[in-house]
């Protein structure tokens, strides 16, 4: 394994966003990087300190909203400068029925982290959930897209 550490931190309200991010852990220690996954529960932005760079897996619930457990963490994170030294990604999940708020609680991870100084690391992927295609595949070709890249900067 190599030094780095990756943090995969997860918003879900039912589930599948947590099933992307044990895929995207997955392709990352195939790549020989260490990963440490937390649900959002109950986090602050103290969360975020051990690690220089970071993937936010987020669906979008209700009218495009952050899920329940990943609201406190976002609010604290809007209120903090400590994000200008992370490196970042965002894997985002939503329903394109829903066209008006179509994976917003990833862009707003996104756009936040950006808003903050944060260099993304991986073009933010907006995963469809009526797409016929299963999300946690989709996390690990995306995850499989960069990941090799990441150990390769290293």
């Amino acid at each position: 394994m190599s030094s780095q550490r990756m943090g995969i931190f997860v918003a879900t309200m039912t589930g599948t966003a947590e099933l992307c991010a044990e895929e995207i852990a997955r392709v990352l220690q195939a790549e020989g990087i260490a990963t440490e996954l937390q649900t959002m529960d109950g986090l602050g932005p103290d969360a975020l300190e051990p690690f220089q760079q970071v993937v936010i897996v987020s669906s979008t619930y209700g009218h495009g909203d952050i899920p329940d457990n990943g609201q406190a963490l976002f609010a604290a994170l809007e209120a903090s400068d400590r994000l200008s030294e992370l490196r970042f990604a965002v894997f985002g999940l939503g329903d394109r029925t829903y066209a008006a708020t179509f994976c917003e609680g990833g862009r707003k991870w996104d756009a936040l982290f950006a808003a903050k100084g944060a260099a993304r690391f991986a073009t933010l992927y907006q995963h469809d959930a009526s797409s016929g295609t299963l999300a946690e595949d989709e996390a690990a070709r995306w995850a499989s897209g960069w990941a090799p890249h990441l150990k390769a900067a290293a």
